[in-house]
């Protein structure tokens, strides 16, 4: 099976709206803010349309692989895919294509994870929101310091220039809690929050909510559509996004592979 590289924009938008959540992170990457870290790469069908696709994104310490098959021949685009890619990388793949995904790359003990989104219109804020600062470069040490405690983050400095970064400080000055996005396009509409952790001391004082409420009172001015990954048995955390209006939208699982 042919691999070839994407980059007519349209057509990937086009695929990528059929499922608007499921797909939030590519559709984010499409924004030209995001553009020189992708490849895009994909398999046709029959009749010339686009049936699997993968997008590499090297904005990270270790490049990320978002695959969505849709092609019944999905395992042999993923094996002539393999001359395209780096040896090592993180992923997240439907919960339909992990078994293909580990027979091809290896990758174990993949994490079952929730993708949940929220429309504007169903969004329901807090009632106040005190104590919360928005975060810039300034502040990338005392970032870098409470993602210590969280080494599989997903957090690089370049993503402060959204401005869209958001925590708590203690009595201290130290950073307590944190929330920010990974992708914010107004072009496509869309936004995926993460990187949300707090201080294991601090936890159970309502901070997650409170930069979560600020960060989603703030994305609201320029999308209509949120989307979040959270671990399947992670309930108090599930808890509070249904708490601002978040639904399930599918199962995925996000892992490492093993060296090609």
């Amino acid at each position: 099976m042919a691999v070839e590289q994407i980059k007519d924009q349209a057509e990937l938008r086009d695929f990528l709206t059929r499922d608007k959540l499921a797909n939030a992170y590519l559709l984010g990457n499409l924004d030209p803010a995001f553009l020189p870290f992708c490849e895009w790469y994909g398999s046709r069908d029959a009749a010339g349309n686009l049936a699997s696709l993968v997008l590499l994104y090297t904005g990270l310490s270790l490049p990320l692989l978002f695959m969505v098959g849709g092609d019944p021949d999905f395992k042999e685009f993923l094996e002539g895919l393999k001359e395209h890619i780096p040896n090592r990388f993180h992923f997240h793949v439907l919960e339909p294509h992990i078994g293909v995904v580990q027979e091809v790359f290896g990758c174990p003990e993949p994490m079952r994870m929730q993708r949940m989104g929220l429309e504007k219109a169903d969004y329901k804020p807090l009632d106040s929101i005190e104590g919360v600062v928005r975060l810039g470069h300034r502040d990338t040490a005392a970032i870098m310091a409470l993602y210590a405690h969280y080494p599989d983050n997903f957090f690089a400095p370049s993503q402060l220039e959204t401005g869209l970064y958001f925590g708590v400080r203690g009595s201290d000055d130290r950073l307590l809690s944190i929330a920010g996005v990974h992708v914010v396009s107004e072009e496509y509409d869309v936004a995926v929050i993460g990187n949300l952790v707090t201080h294991p001391r601090a936890r159970g004082k309502g901070l997650a909510t409170l930069c979560t409420g600020q960060l989603l009172d703030e994305l609201y001015q320029r999308v209509s559509l949120v989307a979040l990954n959270v671990q399947d048995d992670n309930q108090p955390a599930i808890k509070m996004y249904s708490n601002f209006g978040f639904r399930q939208n599918n199962i995925f699982l996000e892992g490492r592979s093993a060296e090609i």
